[in-house]
């Protein structure tokens, strides 16, 4: 009777511990599913909010030379030549607003490069956690090896 006490203690200490093993093996397969899907929705995001900059880059342009259209247009209707301090206006305005059309670009391209890599971070990390798991299913996987060993070992003794 003695000997079957003995299996039913060694399966009594192994089980369990196999049971976290594959829950650890599990958790480290999903947090792994999880950061790629981290990683491909901030790049879906990133290239969404570039070419927002872009759209919004090209309306820009045309909204300054519609400005600048209505400009000449004024300045032309009020007899005013080309030369002098009115290209001098329409010059600086033409700057002003090609500046304002880069800023805004460059604004726009910083905030999505910032979420791309904030994506990249939180994809790192969850990885981390993956790898911290799968080394605690395997922690856990030799723990039940050696309690095997050691519930034969005291059946043969």
């Amino acid at each position: 009777m003695g000997f079957a006490t003995d299996i039913v203690t060694t399966a009594a200490a192994v089980v369990p511990q196999l049971v976290q093993a594959d829950t650890y093996r599990k958790q480290g397969k999903a947090l792994e599913a999880t950061a790629n899907e981290q990683q491909k929705l901030a790049n879906q995001q990133a290239g969404a909010m570039r070419d927002t900059a872009a759209a919004n880059m090209q309306r820009g342009a045309r909204n300054a030379n519609a400005r600048m259209a209505g400009v000449r247009l004024n300045a032309l209707s009020s007899n005013m030549t080309g030369e002098g301090s009115v290209a001098v206006r329409e010059r600086d305005l033409a700057t002003r607003l090609q500046d304002e059309i880069n800023a805004n670009a460059d604004s726009a391209l910083a905030d999505a490069e910032n979420v791309r890599r904030q994506g990249a971070l939180d994809a790192w990390q969850t990885r981390q956690a993956a790898r911290r798991s799968k080394a605690q299913a395997i922690g856990s996987g030799m723990s039940a090896v050696g309690s095997l060993f050691a519930g034969v070992g005291k059946m043969l003794e």
